[in-house]
């Protein structure tokens, strides 16, 4: 078995971010945005226009209850077994503001998992974070990264499209990319690319 290269996503893939915010987004504003919706834009879904909605997902991230999302034990389990035979790198779209808690919330469920945690912020590429640390394996919850990854020379096998979100549905055409429902998915798939040589 090879030794592997592998990034993996924070917000709905290392933790159920999308559904925290839909959530509490609603009850705090009497909105009834569904998970459906919660990847679009619209005054009369968010009640509010782009800008305010971007100020109320602001507040929300400055909330301990936000700060506290982390992994399910199944997770936890899962990334540190395939720590202890490949390389792991936390490549997440979130902005450089939210480094310190995101370290915090590593070292309390998951230390020495990962060899470092890169910020790409909403605009950011990951494809190009994943090309200059020679990953061999993304697992990410949004199409548009792993196909941006494999522009910049991701393996298609390595492309690993995390859960059944609404945005990511595999009625979608992406056929290119592995479609993983659960983490017990992720380790096969990756276990299966190890075995495989270069």
């Amino acid at each position: 078995m090879r030794q592997l290269v592998i990034a993996v996503d924070c917000d709905d893939v290392l933790v159920p971010t999308t559904p925290f915010f839909v959530k509490s987004y609603n009850e705090r504003y009497g909105t009834n945005v569904s998970l459906e919706q919660s990847h679009t834009e619209g005054d009369d879904i968010w009640g509010v226009s782009h800008d305010a909605m971007l100020d109320r997902f602001a507040e929300m991230m400055k909330t301990e209850a936000y700060k506290q999302l982390g992994p399910s034990d199944d997770e936890i389990r899962i990334l540190k077994e395939l720590a202890e035979h490949h390389t792991l790198y936390l490549v997440t779209a979130r902005k450089e503001e939210e480094r310190t808690f995101t370290r915090e919330m590593l070292d309390r469920v998951l230390p020495d998992v990962f060899t470092s945690m890169e910020f790409v912020g909403w605009t950011g590429s990951k494809g190009e974070v994943c090309k200059r640390l020679g990953v061999d394996v993304l697992i990410d919850d949004n199409a548009r990264h792993l196909h941006d990854a494999i522009k910049e020379g991701l393996p298609k096998s390595g492309a690993l499209l995390f859960a059944d979100y609404p945005w990511n549905l595999p009625d979608q055409k992406h056929d290119d990319l592995t479609h993983c429902l659960t983490w017990q998915d992720v380790k096969l798939a990756v276990d299966s690319i190890a075995k495989v040589s270069v």
